[in-house]
This record gives C-alpha cells, structure tokens and sequence, in this order.
C-alpha cells in the first residue's frame, strides 16, 4: 500500500515493520519485494513524490576538480528512484572486475564472482527479462552468425529492461499488504542504542518529523546521498567509518568520443555492430578490452560503443518506433511517422527489412562513425564525497563532490584506442580524437562523467579498510545495512544497476535467514 506522509500520520496506518527501507528506487523497491515474498512487515520510505524531481534542493551541491553533470542530471527522488530517468541498460561486471589486479591499488571485491551468479539471475527477473534473456552465443546463433572476433579485444551483448521505471514495472507487487510504502519521507537521522539501530526518522518537505520502527534497517540510497547521510553528525559518532574511508575514493565511468571509424568495409561493419534484434528483445555489440591485453599494457577495464553521430543518423525515427513496437507500444508519431519521413522511404524500406527479417539495426556505416568509450576509474582513485557548510531547507548538510580524472584512465583510453585500430585495421581506419594522443593537449576537456556513482562506502570484511561487510552490513551496527552502488569496491566499466540488483537479491535472501 502507498501512503503520502504530507497527507497522512503513520498512526493512521498501523504496521509492525521487521524492514524498514529507506529509498525506493531500483534496490528499495527490489528488496521490499523480495522480503515480502520472505514473509517479511516492510516498510519503504522515499523522500520524494509520486512523480521524479530533480529540482529538489536536497540534489543542490557544490563541484569541485572537473565538471561533473551528475550531481544534478543523474539523481532525482520519487517513486523508483532514477529507474525514471535511465534508459535500462544492464550487464553484468566481468570476473576480471572482482579479482586483484596487481597493476592496480586496491583493486578486487571481498566476494567473487561466483558468489553473485545466481542473483544475477535473480536481478534479470527484477529488471522484467526472466527468461528472456539468451547468453551471446545463443543471441549471435539466431540470427544464423557467429559474434565477431577481434585480436586483443572481446565482443559482448549489452541488454534492456522492456520497462525501465521500477515503479511501474513493480506496481501491483507494491500494493501487497506485507509493503508499506512512505512518500514525502526523507530520512535525516538514525536512532541508536549502542551497535542497535532502534528508529529513522525523516522530514517531510513541510518539516514535520516520525520516526519508523523496525528490527532490520536498509539504506538503499543513490552513491551520493549514501555518502552525504552517513557523514552527516549521527548522534556524536560515525561508528562506521573507523577506516575513514566514508566518501572517499567515489566513482564514475570517464566517458568521451575517443575516435573515429572511416569504413573501409561498411557490410562488414554493419555485421559488427548493428543491434540485434530477438524475441523483442533488443542486443547492442560492443568492444571491451580483453583481460590479456589489459595485464600486459597495465590497464583499467574499459569498453566501447560504435553509434552513428546524431546529425548523420537518418534511422533515428525508425529506430524510436522500433523501440515503441518493442515494448508493445504504437509509435509515438502514429499516422504522422510515415508521412513525415516518405523523402526518406527507400532508406526507411531497407532499415525495416533488416529490422523485420534480417532482425539488426543499422547504423549508416557508409559514412565516418564514432567510437565511445566507457571507461573504469581507479579503485583508490582521489575523487571525494564532502560535506559542505550550507544546509538544505530540511537542514542535512549539503555536498561537495571533487571528481578527478587520472592520468591512468587517460592511458587506458589511449591504449583501448590503439587496440581498436589495429584490431578493426581491415574493416576501418580508426583516426583518435586529435588531442589524445597530443602531450600538449589535456584530453580531460572532452571527457565526461556518465551518471554512474559508485564508491564512498567500500565493501570490505575489515572495519578498518571498508565502511560496510561483505553482507552489507554497517560496520559498527549490529542492523543496518547498505545496498547501493556506494559500496562497489571498483567499477569496471559495466552500468552499474544490474550488478546492484543482484547485490539485492542477495542481500534479501541473507536478511530472510
């Protein structure tokens, strides 16, 4: 059931909670599914709406080091959380991504990747894709073809969820009489008794205070607003940040058009690279670099993406009521869409052919395309989670995020680049963006950050080197848990989401115990 804290007491719907929650996005909304599956009282708690707000001063924060668009554009509150804004691409990390990596400080999880291959089953049926979703070589065999090979690199299959917005795709499980849901309920404080959490309380945005009740408590907040509550002044203490590591090495995936691919062979390109398209399901191929290549030149993960620049793309209203029919929806131009594009008809016949028979997009590789890259940042890296001397208008202190780009993650986009030219050298000339390879020019100027916040609560075993345990609880609670991207020891350079969930999943199966 969805209550509104503005417009109702919590006396008014009385609720025995074993789980209070605190966030419903992605993972909050997850975990009190899976609880109550378990049999579990949950209670969730968002601080926003119904509807995402981004323009909530809580998100005001100051930014220091490089521009970073995602203190604002990457964070919203409401109902699922920034499932609302994203556009639902999942993959999961690489075993690399787990294992220490000697040519990198503090690389490695406290876990392996074995650990987590059942739940990451389980998030593919959180993300509406149970048994859906065919492993690559399965995806390649249906469309009568074998996934491209490419010397010192790997091809994989990126995926979508069908319906992104968790608040959608979880509507009726939330209406279950086990799930208390709380809008307009920010949390701003904790209640402890020792290593106990006994309470939350939170603020509406009116300012009017409760605090919730539970045996178990869960933080799944945004990388950011996991860092900033944590640091706030907790009743005299921060019993969880005897590593001092709270806030610090955060995370991003430096993104940047690196280069650009002249075809030599287009068809060639086309088979590469086009998305596939199977059972309604849509598979993008990229490029990462292979685990080999990475040891012998001591480099970061790091992936790509090959598009067609959008001033180029003539297959851009195809493609958006390819992705409207997909998700079993009429286009959004309906009538309008074949009129408005008949100059365009014998290029929109030959995109629906291949779309409709062959089952590929098509990307216009008859003219230059342009390879993005996504790439890992260091694990100890020095970009930091602070807080900041104003307040905001329910008085938790504000952040400042200081994002650093390495000169590490530089020479892991040059050496992906050079890989990728030598690798795609019969099919493209791969020309690097003119000021990656220039000692006098900084690269970083055409770098950006891809609303992907990770790190600033380490997972660790130890107190002393991590903020929670590898079952993500708080170090120096004996309750209270943490399940957000901020807990990621390294990132990879995978979206982030897929992997949270299946750290959900397991998490509930631990709290069910």
């Amino acid at each position: 059931m969805i209550y509104d804290l503005l417009q109702q007491s919590p006396a008014a719907a009385p609720h025995r909670s074993d789980v209070c929650i605190v966030g419903a996005g992605a993972a909050g909304i997850s975990l009190a599914v899976l609880l109550s599956r378990a049999g579990k009282q949950v209670t969730l708690l968002e601080g926003g709406g119904i509807a995402p707000d981004s323009e909530n001063d809580c998100f005001q924060a100051g930014v220091s080091g490089l521009a970073y668009r995602g203190i604002r554009e990457g964070r919203t509150q409401g109902l699922g959380g920034t499932t609302a804004l994203w556009g639902g691409q999942i993959l999961p990390l690489g075993d690399i991504d787990f294992e220490h990596r000697p040519w990198i400080a503090g690389s490695g999880w406290p876990i392996c990747k074995a650990d987590l291959l059942r739940f990451y089953q389980q998030a593919l049926e959180l993300e509406g894709l149970a048994n859906t979703v065919a492993p690559d070589a399965a995806v390649w065999a249906r469309i009568g073809a074998q996934p491209p090979a490419y010397p010192g690199m790997r091809t994989y299959l990126s995926r979508w969820c069908p319906e992104p917005d968790f608040a959608v795709l979880h509507a009726d499980a939330l209406r279950h009489d086990r799930i208390r849901v709380w809008m307009n309920a920010r949390a701003v404080s904790l209640h402890r008794c020792g290593e106990a959490v006994r309470g939350v309380t939170v603020r509406t945005p009116a300012g009017a205070e409760h605090t919730f009740r539970a045996e178990q408590f869960i933080f799944c907040l945004g990388a950011i607003e996991s860092s900033r509550f944590f640091l706030q002044e907790q009743e005299g203490s921060l019993p969880w940040n005897q590593s001092g590591l709270l806030g610090r090495h955060f995370q991003d995936h430096v993104d940047c058009d690196a280069a650009t691919l002249v075809p030599r062979d287009p068809a060639a390109l086309s088979r590469s690279f086009d998305a596939i398209y199977v059972q309604r399901q849509k598979y993008l191929p990229k490029l990462r670099l292979s685990e080999s290549e990475q040891m012998r030149r001591s480099l970061l993960n790091v992936g790509g993406t090959v598009y067609t620049p959008q001033q180029q793309d003539s297959s851009q209203p195809l493609r958006q009521a390819a992705g409207s029919l997909l998700r079993g929806k009429s286009p959004k131009e309906g009538l309008l869409f074949s009129v408005r594009h008949l100059g365009q008809a014998p290029s929109l016949a030959r995109q629906s052919f291949r779309y409709l028979v062959q089952h590929r997009g098509s990307l216009q590789t008859r003219r230059p395309l342009t390879l993005r890259v996504h790439c890992e940042q260091e694990p100890c890296g020095n970009s930091t989670i602070r807080l900041a001397h104003t307040k905001d208008r329910l008085g938790m202190q504000q952040v400042e995020v200081h994002w650093v780009i390495a000169d590490r993650e530089l020479q892991t986009i040059r050496g992906f680049v050079q890989t990728v030219a030598q690798a795609l050298a019969p099919i493209a000339i791969v020309e690097p963006h003119r000021d990656l390879l220039r000692k006098t020019a900084d690269f970083r100027t055409h770098c950006q950050d891809s609303f992907h916040h990770m790190g600033g609560m380490r997972m660790n075993a130890s107190a002393h080197a991590g903020v929670v345990d590898t079952d993500l609880r708080l170090h120096g609670t004996a309750n209270c848990f943490v399940c957000s991207t901020a807990v990621f020891p390294t990132s990879g350079f995978s979206n982030p989401t897929h992997t949270l969930l299946a750290l959900t999943a397991r998490l509930a199966e631990h709290i069910s115990r």
